[in-house]
């Protein structure tokens, strides 16, 4: 996301000091291994944007949401992004 804040800014003329990301991503385990049902998924994802900058507020605002509306990974936990697997041995796939 700091990227593309970087990235918008840049392209908008939004003048900042310093930008910094921090972000807290949690993930939940659960089922069981011995009966077969063992699962992991996501938890949720916090994220924090703290800009330095004399710009007013609404411009600030305006590119930290677009950075987060361009920002592949955060996307990617973000929407249902299809996702295919596969898994060899030796060469030979595992039917799994």
């Amino acid at each position: 996301m700091l990227t593309q804040f970087a990235r918008l800014s840049e392209q908008t003329k939004l003048s900042y000091r310093k930008a910094s990301v921090s972000q807290t991503t949690k993930f939940v385990r659960g089922g069981s291994i011995l009966a077969g049902d063992i699962y992991g998924e996501p938890g949720g994802i916090v994220t924090n944007i703290d800009v330095d900058s004399d710009e007013p507020a609404d411009k600030v605002a305006n590119i930290v949401k677009l950075a987060e509306q361009s920002c592949f990974a955060l996307q990617s936990m973000m929407q249902n992004t299809p996702v295919s697997a596969t898994a060899t041995l030796k060469g030979e796939a595992l039917p799994y």
